[in-house]
C-alpha cells in the first residue's frame, strides 16, 4: 500500500535557471512540485462560480414554486376526486335501494296472481 505522496518543496536554494534561461535540475524539481501540489487545475473564475450559485438558487426558488403550486393543483384534484366519489356512492346505495324495492314489488305481484292455496291440492 502507497502512503500520501510528499508534496513538500523545499525552497530553492542555489540558482532557479542556467545562465542561458532554461530551469535548473532543482528548478525543475521545484516547478514539477508545485504543478503537482496544484492538482494541475488551471484556477477558478470565482465572480463566474458566483454567478453560477445566485442562478442556481434563483432557479431552485423558481422550482420550489413551481411545485407548491403543482402540490396544491394536485390536492384540489384529490379533493374533487373525494367528492365524486362520494357522490357515486350515495348513487350507489339509492340505486341498490331501488333494486331492492323492485325485487321486493316483483315478489308481491307474483305472489298476488297465484291462486290461493288452501292445502287440498299439491
Amino acid at each position: 500500500m502507497t502512503g500520501a505522496r510528499d508534496l513538500n518543496s523545499p525552497l530553492i536554494s542555489l540558482q532557479l535557471c542556467n545562465p542561458d534561461g532554461t530551469l535548473t535540475a532543482q528548478g525543475q524539481a521545484f516547478m514539477r512540485r508545485m504543478w503537482e501540489r496544484t492538482g494541475y487545475a488551471p484556477g477558478v473564475d470565482a465572480a463566474w462560480v458566483a454567478t453560477e450559485a445566485d442562478i442556481g438558487v434563483l432557479m431552485s426558488g423558481l422550482a420550489e414554486s413551481a411545485g407548491t403550486q403543482a402540490m396544491a393543483q394536485a390536492q384540489a384534484a384529490l379533493d374533487e376526486a373525494r367528492m365524486v366519489l362520494l357522490d357515486a356512492q350515495a348513487i350507489r346505495a339509492e340505486a341498490r335501494m331501488a333494486l331492492d324495492e323492485a325485487r321486493d314489488s316483483a315478489i308481491l305481484s307474483i305472489t298476488a296472481r297465484m291462486p290461493a292455496r288452501d292445502g287440498t291440492r299439491s
